[in-house]
């Protein structure tokens, strides 16, 4: 049995601050996170995130899949890990690393919903696409409506959110649609990497118990005499990975932000409560942090991300240290020096300032 439990939302606080939160405590459980039909366990001793696993493998690529998962829930579980250390990392490292691709992602993905939908070139032969660098360019020839997002990856040896970066420019270029159907031909892939004949292919969409395809197609429609629809073999049994049993509960429905057992008690309401007696406050204060940090960012070029990054990292650690909304003030204000400071043009200031107000204004 488990000690405690926390449990809550992604879409209300990022699964990052959520795992800092509780490493600092220096607690040893496990976070079991679920999106859709996909779900990973995520490690921690003493604090430190020792290993991760999900349907498709373990250690730190494993980790770094929940990145595309940003409204699924979480779970933590205070107990003692019988399982082996694949992740070596300092957590610092691990979650900038994990919180910054869930930043890519959320831009991604307003142009990439999902790495289930088939990229399609809407180029004619003979036309030449313009501001297009060699590797957008390379899925560009792949992207002819008959691999997915996640397939194509897998056939260029590539990150799945690597591949979907390219494929974002390319649809913001007009030279990619995304749909929601196999259609058009295998691309001609020259090596190793040859895709199998159609028949053959199982989707790694379902080889990594991705959700299924968007039944509605993204951006423009195929033609119905170009389009086939590939009948699938079913998948293989998945590996038995340690630390990953078959037959796992399902996850129980939160609401985000929600707090169970007795793991980290809440205080009850009390004008003067430091904010660390209270975890439900600690979050919606990391999470207000984020929303800075990811506002800051939308503004400024990638050259200051670095700082935003830096600036938000210290206040995290005064939240943890008990400063409060103080802490998130003072976020504001230094991104808003330090882009001064780094030589940003005014108009660059003015509209970086509107909208950090904008966010003291909703909040």
């Amino acid at each position: 049995m488990s000690q405690g439990v926390i449990q809550g939302s992604m879409r209300e606080a990022p699964l990052p601050d959520i795992i800092q939160l509780v490493s600092q405590g220096g607690k040893s459980g496990c976070f079991h996170v679920q999106q859709e039909g996909s779900r990973a366990r995520i490690y921690l001793k003493d604090g430190r995130i020792i290993h991760a696993v999900t349907h498709a493998g373990e250690g730190f690529e494993a980790l770094m899949e929940v990145a595309l998962w940003l409204e699924g829930n979480y779970r933590f579980e205070e107990v003692v890990p019988d399982v082996p250390t694949t992740i070596s990392k300092p957590n610092a490292s691990i979650l900038m690393e994990l919180g910054r691709r869930m930043d890519e992602w959320r831009v991604i993905s307003q142009k990439v919903p999902s790495v289930d939908l088939y990229p399609a070139s809407t180029l004619l032969p003979g036309d030449v696409p313009h501001g297009v660098n060699p590797r957008e360019a390379r899925v560009l020839t792949m992207a002819t409506g008959y691999y997915n997002v996640a397939e194509l990856a897998e056939l260029a040896e590539k990150p799945v959110l690597s591949v979907a970066k390219d494929l974002y420019g390319l649809v913001m270029a007009g030279h990619v649609v995304m749909k929601g159907i196999r259609s058009g031909k295998p691309p001609k892939v020259d090596g190793p990497a040859a895709p199998k004949p159609a028949r053959e292919l199982v989707p790694v969409s379902e080889m990594l118990g991705l959700s299924a395809p968007a039944s509605a197609p993204v951006g423009s429609e195929s033609r119905e005499d170009e389009t086939e629809i590939v009948r699938l073999q079913p998948p293989p049994p998945l590996p038995r990975l340690q630390g990953f049993p078959e037959n796992e509960e399902p996850m129980p429905e939160t609401v985000g932000g929600g707090v169970a057992g007795n793991t980290l008690p809440v205080a009850p309401p009390k004008a003067a409560a430091p904010v660390q007696d209270d975890p439900q406050r600690m979050v919606k204060l990391m999470n207000f942090t984020q929303r800075i940090a990811q506002a800051a960012k939308m503004v400024l070029p990638e050259a200051q991300h670095d700082m935003v990054n830096r600036l938000q990292a210290k206040a995290t650690q005064q939240l943890i240290s008990g400063e409060g909304p103080e802490a998130v003030k003072g976020l504001a204000l230094a991104i808003s020096r330090g882009a001064v400071d780094t030589g940003c043009d005014a108009d660059m200031v003015r509209t970086l300032n509107t909208h950090l107000k904008a966010l003291f204004t909703t909040k």
